[in-house]
């Protein structure tokens, strides 16, 4: 079996947001979404219960509809130097690639749309990316998943099946998140690191003797 370490996309290998958060505006400054996609998904928004209106939200992909495939694509790596490079975590990122040098395989599992996570696995030569996969009809976005939101305890899931794919010992392997609604995901591995944690996460890293790393 091989030891894997498995790394979180947001507030994790990125500092402090998500990357579709910071990917939102970026397109509309580029003219490929406008306000009547954003309006949508603020529209649904607006109707969601309180209860459980996180995951709802997270799930939301309406400022995609009637966008075209290619032409988001064909702007990520540029993303990725202009606006995601300034916020890489340098301590996760030197812990990965060592981690990488002492022969773990390296792994992103995250809720983020699969073409950021394709583009950010790429960026750092990991073995595998494991996301959330956008519907596409003709060519197009429609807003809609396609897919598993890998988001807490689908993420966890998400490791396991990786672990099988990838024959991992999960015990001997480490993961990497930042929020309270990766416990899940962070009790799948040996070695959970608790990343830059939200105050949940922490006291919960503290109450289990889980490695806690800042990140600057």
């Amino acid at each position: 079996m091989n030891a894997g370490a498995v790394f979180d996309l947001d507030g994790t290998l990125i500092r402090g947001t998500s990357a579709e958060r910071l990917l939102v505006p970026y397109l509309a400054r580029r003219g490929l979404v406008g306000w009547r996609q954003v309006g949508a998904a603020l529209a649904l928004a607006a109707t969601l219960p309180v209860v459980g209106r996180t995951r709802a939200l997270r799930r939301n992909k309406r400022y995609l509809a009637g966008v075209e495939v290619a032409a988001v694509r064909a702007c990520i790596g540029e993303f990725l130097v202009g606006v995601l490079e300034k916020r890489w975590c340098s301590q996760v990122v030197a812990r990965m690639a060592s981690l990488r040098e002492a022969g773990f395989e390296v792994h992103l599992v995250t809720g983020a749309p699969d073409f950021i996570a394709e583009e950010v696995a790429a960026r750092f030569h990991m073995d595998s990316a494991v996301s959330t996969p956008m519907e596409v009809r003709a060519d197009r976005f429609t807003g809609r998943l396609a897919g598993t939101h890998a988001f807490a305890d689908a993420k966890r899931d998400a490791v396991w099946a990786l672990a099988g794919q990838r024959d991992l010992d999960l015990t001997h392997s480490y993961g990497f998140a930042n929020h309270r609604s990766d416990v899940p995901f962070l009790e799948c591995f040996g070695r959970p690191v608790a990343v830059a944690p939200d105050k949940a996460l922490r006291r919960e890293a503290r109450r289990r003797g889980w490695e806690v790393m800042e990140c600057e």
